[in-house]
């Protein structure tokens, strides 16, 4: 699967031993390293199962960013990169939307930044209209960018009878 060979590629971009995960509250302090090694287990395996467990309370707990948010963000949107199936697209946009719009400002901008790499895989998650859950995750991540104001308003007449009910 083309999103794990993303993934794997990526990871290795980053210093998962020396990022402290938010799993590991406390006086015990652990390393991200499992991080990417629970994301690609997951695409390796099912990932219809992916969900967003290979994240919360790693990288995000609750709406607080932990260290990881930013390599994770970037994991992310690797594995999207890959088109894996539409489902865990799904997952991947919801989780780099949740991590660029945290509680710190500093690391959600931060996060926010990695997702601006792939902005046109979003307006095409928006176009391509596979599911409406997938098509309404990309257009949330799409208007946390304000660049993307006059773009996204002109997608959004075009695709707006797609999108449900609350983004009309």
């Amino acid at each position: 699967m083309r999103s794990v060979e993303l993934v794997r590629i990526e990871a290795g971009l980053h210093d998962w031993a020396a990022i402290t995960c938010g799993c590991s509250w406390g006086p015990n302090r652990y390393s991200a390293e499992h991080i990417p090694r629970d994301l690609i287990r997951l695409l390796e395996g099912d990932p219809e199962d992916l969900g967003t467990d290979w994240m919360e309370n790693h990288a995000r707990i609750q709406s607080n960013l932990m260290d990881p948010a930013v390599a994770t963000t970037s994991l992310a949107l690797a594995a999207l990169a890959g088109r894996p199936p539409v489902g865990v697209r799904q997952d991947l946009l919801y989780t780099l939307g949740v991590l660029s719009g945290g509680e710190q400002q500093d690391v959600a901008e931060a996060c926010l930044d990695v997702a601006r790499q792939g902005v046109w895989l979003y307006y095409e998650e928006l176009a391509a209209f596979e599911t409406a859950g997938a098509s309404a995750e990309a257009y949330e991540l799409l208007s946390q960018m304000d660049e993307q104001a006059e773009r996204l308003a002109a997608y959004h007449r075009v695709y707006r009878d797609r999108l449900p009910e609350d983004l009309r």
